[in-house]
């Protein structure tokens, strides 16, 4: 997903990834350089290793294919309770000022004006002195 979200969304989406037990990256970049946010299962980016005995691995593939359907009924189940537990939420109205990134946005411009006054009163009064 691209990562262009407030402080608040930030927030939810990292409690999401830890409660569905996902990592989360916010430092990557697709081809067009926009910043993306990526989840992914523990442990995809490690290589599997080799295995050496062959029909070892034929038997092994049937026996997991077993042991998949089993856990991805009980992984379904999994995210089906986190997400419960979201779909439960009480939704908030960010009618305060539009959160935490607003009220940044507006300290700054509060900074800025008091910085405007005090510097061109500065001025003003080099100006009448010389």
């Amino acid at each position: 997903m691209p990562n262009n979200f407030p402080a608040r969304d930030r927030k939810f989406i990292s409690n999401l990834a830890d409660d569905l037990h996902l990592e989360l990256m916010w430092d990557e970049y697709d081809d067009e350089d926009q910043n993306l946010v990526t989840f992914r299962f523990p442990g995809a980016l490690d290589q599997p290793l080799p295995s050496d005995d062959v029909e070892e691995v034929e038997e092994d593939e049937e026996d997991a294919w077993e042991d998949e359907e089993d856990e991805n009924e009980e992984g379904r189940e999994a995210v089906d309770r986190v997400l419960n537990k979201y779909e439960k939420a009480k939704v908030t109205n960010d009618a305060d000022g539009g959160g935490f990134d607003a009220r940044y946005e507006n300290s700054i411009k509060l900074k800025m004006d008091e910085w405007k006054q005090g510097y061109y009163q500065v001025r003003r009064g080099k100006l009448y002195t010389e």
